[in-house]
């Protein structure tokens, strides 16, 4: 498991205190959300993945919503911090780095899936955690001159990609063809044709 998912699931003798309950729930959370989405996903068996009370996440959380935000806040800034890391502190994290939040983007994706756009807004309208929106602002710096409804279509097919990528990778190896052995070489050539077109829209 990467280091910037969320933490393995705590056992019911871990989980003492009100800082570990907190911890335990979002971290359950966090797993669930990438498991069934948010409608799916049930507070007892939430809780019992936490190992705690089901009754906690109202007394901590104020219910199911306020955790589900807290855990979603919780991926994002996981994320967000590595994509920094990763960038070396620039706004445009490498090609294909997004595979290594699977948590996050597996979350993601099951929100968008369950109809669920308020809680990824949660995420997505915050500076803070939003990678998306710390792309889009480099962009903008970078092109001040540029039609903007063009830099922002520039900007949703590069995020297209990368979600794309990041969700039929193993498709899209097996359509190209890609023979076992040499996914490792495929997947730069694909580095490098996104680089490309990321290069042509911050020139």
């Amino acid at each position: 498991m990467s280091a910037v998912e969320a933490p393995g699931t705590p056992s019911p003798s871990r989980a003492k205190g009100s800082d570990a309950v907190k911890s335990a729930l979002i971290a359950a959370a966090a797993e669930m959300l990438g498991e069934v989405g948010p409608k799916s996903l049930s507070v007892r068996d939430l809780a019992e993945r936490a190992g705690v009370n089901h009754g906690q996440v109202h007394h901590y959380f104020g219910g199911k919503r306020g955790l589900l935000e807290a855990a979603m806040r919780h991926l994002a800034r996981q994320h967000f911090d590595h994509s920094l890391e990763l960038s070396g502190g620039g706004a445009l994290p490498p090609p294909l780095s997004l595979t290594e939040n699977r948590t996050y983007f597996r979350a993601l994706c099951q929100s968008v899936m369950d109809g669920d756009a308020d809680l990824v807004a949660t995420v997505d309208l915050d500076d803070e955690i939003s990678v998306p929106r710390r792309v889009l602002r480099h962009l903008r710096e970078a092109n001040p001159d540029a039609d903007d409804l063009e830099l922002r279509a520039g900007f949703a097919a590069q995020a297209a990609m990368q979600l794309g990528w990041f969700a039929f990778e193993d498709h899209l190896l097996r359509i190209a063809e890609v023979e076992p052995g040499d996914e490792d070489a495929f997947r730069e050539r694909v580095k490098k044709s996104m680089l490309r077109t990321i290069n042509l829209a911050t020139d």
